[in-house]
C-alpha cells in the first residue's frame, strides 16, 4: 500500500512544487527564498531515497523477508520521511505568513497594533479585530491581515497574490525635492502643509472652502476661519499633510482616540494610532496619522501620495 501511495504522493508533490515554484518566482523576500531552497531538497529526498526504499522494502516484504536489511532500510525510510514532513511543515508555515493568515516568529498575540511590510507584497496588519470599508462596513480582521497594496487583488482590501503576477515594486523613490513645509499665516493661528503627504482628500475644501480653495493662490488662508473651524479641518485630515500652530506653539497635528485602519474609496488607507514598521518618516509627518498607498501607483512608498487621484485609479 505505501508503494502504491507513492504514485499518487509524487505527482501531487510535483504539482504543489511546480505551482509553488511559478507562483513565487518573482519573489525575492526572505521567506519566499526560504521555501524555494526547501523544494529542490524535499523532491530529491522523496526521488533517491524514500521511492527506492518503498520498492525496496515491498518486495522484501512480498518475500517475507523480514531481516536486518529490511529494517535497516525501514529506519532510513522513516528518517527521510521525517526530514520531508519536517521541511514540508516549515514551508506550510512561511506560506501562511507571506498571505499574512499567521504573524512571524514571536507575533502570535500583539497587544499593540501594528502594521508590517512586506518587501513586493502586501501590508499586514496585526492586532487590529476589524477594519472600516469603503462603504462604512466593519470588516473582521484575522491576527494578521495581509491588506493589497499593489492596486491589482480580485479581493480588495486584501491581497490574493496579484503582486506577484503584476511584478509590483515596494521600493519608495527619491521624493527628497518634494518632502517640503510651505507655512501659511494669518493673525491667529498659522497653516503648516506637507504637499509630498498630500492625499488629495478633499477634506480641507470640502469642509472649509474660505480657507481652502486650490484655485486660488495662496491657497491656504487661515485669516478666512476661525481657530475652531481650523481645528476641525486639521484633525480632519487623514494623512498629516496639514498642522496647526497658534503664537509661539510647535505646529500640531491633531489625532483622535483609538486604532483605526478605513478604507477609502477609490483611495489609500486612512490610519490612525497604529505603529508602522520599517519606514522614514517625511517633514513633518505624524506616525499617530498617515495615509498608506493601495493603487500601488505612489512615488512614496508605503505613504500615499495622490497618485491614484491623478491616474484615475478605482478600486472596483
Amino acid at each position: 500500500m505505501i508503494l502504491r501511495g507513492m504514485f499518487i504522493l509524487i505527482p501531487a508533490m510535483m504539482i504543489v512544487g511546480a505551482s509553488g515554484m511559478a507562483m513565487g518566482a518573482k519573489r525575492t523576500d526572505a521567506l519566499a527564498v526560504g521555501k524555494k531552497r526547501r523544494m529542490p531538497i524535499i523532491a530529491l529526498n522523496g526521488l533517491l531515497i524514500l521511492l527506492p526504499s518503498a520498492i525496496f522494502l515491498a518486495s522484501k516484504a512480498q518475500a517475507g523477508a523480514f531481516d536486518a536489511i529490511f529494517y535497516s532500510v525501514q529506519g532510513i525510510e522513516l528518517l527521510a520521511g521525517a526530514v520531508n514532513l519536517s521541511l514540508m511543515g516549515v514551508n506550510i508555515r512561511d506560506g501562511l505568513r507571506m498571505t499574512g493568515r499567521i504573524g512571524g516568529k514571536g507575533a502570535t498575540v500583539v497587544s499593540t497594533p501594528v502594521i508590517e511590510q512586506r518587501d513586493n507584497g502586501p501590508l499586514v496588519l496585526k492586532g487590529v479585530d476589524s477594519i472600516s470599508s469603503a462603504d462604512a462596513q466593519e470588516i473582521a480582521c484575522r491576527p494578521a491581515t495581509a491588506l493589497c497594496r499593489c492596486g491589482a487583488s480580485k479581493n480588495k482590501p486584501f491581497c490574493d497574490g496579484s503582486h506577484n503576477d503584476a511584478g509590483f515594486q515596494s521600493a519608495c523613490g527619491d521624493v527628497s525635492s518634494r518632502d517640503k513645509v510651505f507655512t501659511y499665516k494669518g493673525e491667529e493661528a498659522t497653516i503648516h502643509h506637507n504637499r509630498l503627504l498630500c492625499s488629495h482628500a478633499g477634506e480641507c475644501s470640502k469642509r472649509l472652502p474660505s480657507v481652502f480653495d486650490p484655485k486660488r493662490k495662496p491657497w491656504i488662508e487661515p485669516g478666512n476661519g476661525t481657530i475652531s473651524d481650523l481645528e476641525a479641518v486639521v484633525q480632519a485630515c487623514p494623512s498629516g499633510a496639514l498642522r496647526l500652530s497658534t503664537g509661539v506653539d510647535q505646529p500640531q497635528h491633531l489625532v483622535g482616540d483609538g486604532a483605526v485602519v478605513a478604507v477609502e474609496k477609490d483611495g489609500p488607507y486612512r490610519v490612525a494610532n497604529i505603529a508602522l514598521e520599517g519606514v522614514s518618516w517625511a517633514t513633518g509627518a505624524s506616525n499617530k496619522k498617515y495615509v498608506l498607498c493601495r493603487c500601488g501607483q505612489s512615488g512614496n512608498k508605503p505613504f500615499c501620495d495622490g497618485s491614484h487621484h491623478d491616474a484615475g485609479w478605482r478600486d472596483s
